[in-house]
């Protein structure tokens, strides 16, 4: 199913990959697991201007039949315990519908390959603990979670206003 779908590496100053990226955003926060909230205004004119601003920053793009079904976010940051960079993949996306269908895996060998070009030493990713589907496809593609020691390790945030 996958061989009709193209994960391109966006041009964000490409106005058809910044729209294709504002109309998989608004799917992706519109979806039950992200909120079910519509992008706002705010995002929808603020995220491509800040990304493409963002030095560190990549964004995939998946296509089937020329139409936007996904996309990667992804930043490159840095491990100072093996000293190279790493990927860590900010946001993941593939449109309702069409999951299970090898989308999502065509995407994370597109960032992986990004990676090895890069001489990154590991990929990252969040996942929320209930979305079972990612993490079943995470697993699959060679993650999994986090220990140092043998101590699980948490992502953890604080929120700034």
């Amino acid at each position: 199913m996958t061989q009709d779908v193209v994960v391109i590496h966006s041009d964000l100053s490409d106005r058809a990959h910044a729209d294709a990226l504002i109309e998989m955003i608004d799917l992706y926060m519109r979806d039950p697991m992200e909120g079910g909230v519509p992008a706002s205004e705010t995002v929808k004119r603020e995220l491509v201007p800040g990304l493409r601003a963002h030095p560190a920053c990549h964004v995939l793009l998946a296509y089937q039949a020329g139409a936007p079904v996904g996309f990667a976010i992804c930043f490159v940051g840095f491990s100072t315990f093996n000293a190279r960079p790493i990927i860590n993949i900010h946001d993941i996306f593939v449109r309702n519908g069409i999951r299970g269908l090898g989308i999502g895996r065509t995407m994370l060998e597109r960032v992986e390959l990004l990676a090895r070009e890069l001489k990154c030493c590991r990929l990252t990713l969040e996942v929320r603990d209930d979305n079972h589907r990612a993490r079943g496809l995470y697993r699959k593609f060679g993650f999994a979670e986090s220990t140092l020691d043998g101590a699980r390790q948490e992502f953890w945030i604080k929120n700034l206003r």
